[in-house]
This record gives C-alpha cells, structure tokens and sequence, in this order.
C-alpha cells in the first residue's frame, strides 16, 4: 500500500472536505465526560446515547480496526434561513440530508482509498449515525477546538462544521490539536435563549432548541415554548454569536458560493409556517423525503410552527391555528391552543375545543390559554 498522508489529505479535498486531519481513533478524556452527562441524565429522551455507551467510549468495540481516524470537516456557513412569513431553520438542515450528502463523499473516500490499497472492507465511516463522539475525535485531531457550547470551532473556518470520520486499520501521523481557544468569551452562554448552556462545556439538551424541535417527541415544556421563539428545526443561536463566526468561513464572507449540498432545498424555500402547521402525510412523505426536517416527525414538525406562529404573533395564522384545534393529533392540538392563547385568547373556538376535549395535555394548554383573557 502506497497511501501517503498528501495524498489522503488530497482525495479528501477532491471530495468537497474543506478540513482534512489525522488523529486517534479514541475519544480519550472525552470519554469521562460523556459518561458524566449521560449519568445526570441531560441527554433526555435521546436513550440510544445510553444504549451505545460502552461503543462511544470505546470504538474497539465495534469498529474492526481502528488504528487512526482521518477526520473531515465541511463549512456549510451561510445566511439565515428563514422561512417566508416568519419561522426559522438551523442552516445545516435547509438542503439535503446532510446524513446522505455527507455519507456519499465519505464513501467515495473510502472506495478510492481501497483503490489505493487498503484492504477492503477495513475502513469505518461515522457520520453522526452510528455510536461515534465525532467532536472528540475532532478535537484530538486538531480540527477545531472545543467550543463553551459544546461544539467544534475550527480556527480557521469558524463554528459551522460537519463532521465526519474514517476509522482506517493503518497508523497516519498524527496532527497537533488546534491552538485556539474561546478565552474569556461566554457569548453562547449569554445568548441561549432556554438556558441550556450550564456552564463552559456542559449542555443541558433537555433545554436546547435543537433538541425539543428535532429529538423530542411528545410536549414541548412549556417553560421552552416563549423562548423557542420561530425555530422550527434546530437553533443557530450559539453559532451566531460566536465571535469566529463573523470573523471566519463561508458565513463571513457576503456572497461567498454555497456547496450544492447547503443550498436550500426547494420544498424548504417554499415551505410556510401555516403549511407546515396542516402539512398533510401525503405531502409529508412525498415532498419531504431527503430532507433533514423529517428526523422531526410529521407531528414535530407541526408543533413547532405552532409554537413559532404563537410567538410570531402571526393574526394571519388564526384559521389554521383553530383548524388545528380538531386534529386528529393531541400533539398538534395542544400547541394549536397554545399559540391560539398566545395570539387571541379571546377566541372562541377555544371555549369550544374545550367543551371536546378529551387529552389532557391539550385541555390544560386550552384552559392556560382561556385564562390570558
């Protein structure tokens, strides 16, 4: 096998990866960490976190040889994505499935490298998908630096990363870790919105935007809802503010070309918050299919833009807001009242809804909303 580092770095740049490092295939003291979090419970309802503890800590486990990692990152840095009429989407999800864009550069990768000699079949990709710390792992190699919120700063590109990683069955020199560092700064910490930020480094998810819009399923809390504001997939917030990010990448620089990947999705630039409240299963698993927004659920989905049209304030909004009230979905009708409470609690149809109300959840959201008149 003739595989020099030059050429690893060079295959992968062929492939759209702006950051090529080569690292260790062990998490290292992140591990502890991970460990720590899961054993105070704060990554919620995300219970396969806890299935795969002993594969995250330790990708022996379950990768076949895993020797060094050769991580890869991608800028996806961009404007805002904003709906029209209100409603937000956090960047990396407005195109493809990142898990799928990024899965087939990853696996062109790896195909060119068999054909440079490593055996096939030895090489283990992760792309947020299976039991990997990708940040660990970015972080050994010197991709970036851990951020205080919890994620990936590169020096040089700024916040906005994707990740991805080839365990390989070969030992590659390693790259130093990066030099950079958040220093005094706690814009992140300042800026979120519900508070997840604890403290440097240590992230409630059960208070994050990321997490009630996308991972959660069932209510979102209602202490979250206000300060959810229009999110509707995912929070930018932290990124936003982050000092690297105006001053770094793709995101600091006005005009700067987009990977096809990151642009918009057309079923995402023409997408409504009001559509996306009655979004329909047909249209749900035709039109959605190959984006990111589906890892919400149909009903996530739904909820989300109610609470972000109740916190728009959206009087527009009001018809499909009351039509909501007699979804089938208990999900949808508590948050339909909720946003009705939050935009025209003298509403009738709320003395109504309640009359028929037969789920808990949505008679308490009901009874909450009456009682702002």
């Amino acid at each position: 096998m003739n595989l020099t580092p030059e050429l690893v770095r060079s295959l992968a740049h062929d492939e759209g990866f702006d950051l090529v490092r080569f690292g260790p295939a062990h998490p290292g003291e992140h591990a502890a960490r991970l460990e720590a979090w899961l054993d105070e419970g704060m990554h919620g309802s995300m219970s396969w976190l806890a299935d795969w503890r002993e594969k995250l800590v330790d990708p022996a486990r379950w990768a076949r040889d895993p020797k060094s990692a050769i991580c890869l990152a991608a800028d996806y840095g961009g404007p805002p994505v904003d709906l029209a009429g209100g409603g937000r989407i956090a960047r990396y999800a407005a195109g493809r499935d990142y898990h799928r864009a990024l899965g087939d550069r990853v696996r062109r990768l790896r195909r060119r490298l068999e054909r440079e000699g490593v055996p096939h079949g030895s090489i283990d990709i992760g792309t947020d998908a299976i039991p990997i710390l990708e940040r660990a792992l970015a972080v050994r190699s010197g991709v970036g630096f851990l951020a205080k919120s919890a994620g990936v700063i590169s020096p040089d590109l700024g916040p906005y990363l994707l990740l991805s990683e080839l365990l390989v069955p070969f030992e590659l020199p390693f790259d130093l870790p990066s030099p950079g560092s958040c220093g005094t700064c706690t814009r992140c910490i300042d800026a979120c919105p519900t508070g997840a930020i604890l403290a440097p480094y240590r992230v409630d998810a059960r208070r994050c935007i990321s997490y009630t819009t996308i991972e959660l399923r069932g209510s979102i809390p209602d202490e979250l809802r206000e300060p959810q504001g229009s999110w509707v997939f995912g929070c930018d917030v932290c990124l936003e503010v982050c000092p690297f990010a105006s001053t770094r990448g793709r995101a600091a620089t006005p005009g700067a070309p987009r990977p096809d990947a990151f642009l918009p999705h057309p079923v995402v630039e023409h997408a409504t918050l009001v559509g996306l409240v009655e979004l329909d299963e047909a249209d749900y698993e035709e039109r959605w299919v190959g984006t990111a927004l589906r890892r919400a659920t149909r009903t996530g989905l739904r909820r989300n833009a109610a609470v972000a049209l109740g916190n728009l304030g959206d009087q527009d909004a009001l018809p499909a807001l009351r039509r909501g009230l007699a979804d089938v979905d208990g999900i949808v009708r508590e948050h339909c009242a909720w946003a009705i409470g939050r935009i025209a609690p003298r509403d009738t149809s709320l003395d109504a809804a309640l009359a028929r109300e037969t789920d808990d959840a949505a008679r308490r959201a009901i009874a909450t909303a009456l009682a702002r008149r």
